[in-house]
């Protein structure tokens, strides 16, 4: 393994890693200034002080994250990683699905993140919830 290879799968490691703690300081310190993450569900593109102020948003709904089988593959500028996303919410449902992000680093530090999720695997909610609100 090269130095860069080491250093982008150490980067990778340290992002998913600070999500599940939910350390968003962890989260922070992975970004570049002015980082961007574009999400396929959405199709926008949204800032890293977005990302994270989602991050902690999504605590109000989920008990757990965690980024399972992770496969990451190093590029020069970059690293690809795959894996298994399962969320428990505070309910005790539980919620699981494939992913890829595509991240492109500079001096160390995520500049654009493309996540990728499988979205038939949100499931249909649950009707009672979803008028209860």
């Amino acid at each position: 393994m090269g130095r860069v290879d080491t250093e982008h799968r150490a980067l990778c490691h340290a992002l998913f890693d600070a999500i599940e703690r939910e350390d968003l300081e962890g989260m922070a310190r992975c970004y570049a200034p002015g980082m961007t993450l574009w999400f396929n569900v959405t199709g926008q593109e949204v800032s890293g002080d977005d990302t994270i102020a989602a991050q902690a948003a999504g605590r109000e709904r989920q008990r757990r994250r965690t980024y399972d089988d992770r496969i990451v593959h190093t590029f020069d500028d970059g690293f690809v990683v795959q894996y298994s996303l399962t969320v428990v919410l505070h309910d005790g449902t539980r919620r699981s699905l494939w992913a890829c992000a595509v991240a492109e680093v500079h001096d160390g530090l995520i500049v654009k993140l493309s996540e990728y999720l499988d979205s038939s695997r949100f499931g249909v909610p649950d009707p009672a919830r979803a008028t209860a609100s």
